[in-house]
């Protein structure tokens, strides 16, 4: 077995936390355990098994398997034939993003591959590079992108188009928040017609994109409430309502109580 550790900036788009490689002996298991980052495995040959809460998979050669953080999981490899495997964790404020592109998530977590020995070899490239230079930052990240780039589909999947229309609709919500901005203006900037994009958001999010954008605004002032002095007013002109009274009214609806009995009780448990 290797193992190495070298953390990248984990503040980044995408973050190098550790990657690896063993031949495991007949039965070798792990788990049930809970990781903080997002860890893939790569089946180089053998089989194994995969559980995550009530699914279980058996997995062989040429197939990986995601974790996801915060997702208690369990995996063994088989006692006839055990796997030999590499992996790689890593994390980031893009990683969800860039593995949904590659068909991976929550919905899906097994990965079959289709790069034709590319991504084998990237990922032992990997592993190797600690035994024979010196690495760094910079090209831990350029390999994790090329890691990556392998496992992305040739032709993206219609859910993963989809996907894409929602995130971009996410990214312009939570970059102009603080404008007059509705669903007309969210959709015109992702490039598809409101009622599109109202059905796709409402089945990728939970709810349409009107109502989470107000959610989001009211999450933003709590935060601002909390945390600064600013007076009320600044507040909800900097969150994107133009009406004080509005703000005043959907902010006690969502919290429960007007904006300033908010900033004075959590000034309280913050003093606590």
């Amino acid at each position: 077995m290797r193992e190495y550790h070298q953390e990248t900036k984990s503040g980044g788009a995408l973050a190098f936390y550790f990657c690896g490689w063993e031949k495991c002996s007949p039965g070798h298991a792990f788990g049930p355990a809970v990781r903080p980052h997002f860890l893939f495995h790569f089946i180089l040959s053998g089989k194994g098994i995969y559980e995550r809460g009530d699914e279980r998979y058996e997995i062989g050669t040429g197939q990986g398997f995601l974790i996801l953080p915060g997702e208690s999981t369990w995996y063994r490899a088989d006692q006839e034939d055990p796997w030999e495997y590499c992996w790689i964790g890593f994390g980031g404020t893009e990683a969800d993003g860039i593995l949904r592109e590659c068909g991976l998530g929550k919905e899906n977590p097994i990965y079959r591959d289709k790069s034709g020995g590319l991504l084998r070899r990237e990922m032992m490239q990997l592993v190797d590079s600690f035994g024979h230079s010196e690495v760094n930052s910079y090209m831990l990240l350029g390999r994790l992108y090329l890691v990556l780039s392998y496992m992305m589909p040739k032709q993206p999947a219609v859910g993963t188009v989809l996907q894409d229309y929602v995130n971009r609709a996410l990214d312009f919500i939570h970059n102009n928040f603080g404008y007059d901005i509705g669903v007309a203006e969210i959709a015109r900037t992702v490039g598809i017609d409101r009622t599109y994009l109202y059905r796709i958001f409402t089945q990728q999010v939970g709810q349409s994109p009107k109502r989470y954008l107000t959610a989001f605004r009211l999450r933003m002032a709590a935060g601002m409430l909390a945390e600064t002095r600013l007076p009320v007013t600044e507040i909800a002109l900097s969150c994107g309502f133009k009406e004080v009274s509005l703000f005043d009214r959907q902010f006690g609806a969502a919290y429960g109580c007007p904006p300033l009995q908010y900033r004075r009780q959590t000034r309280g448990r913050m003093a606590d």
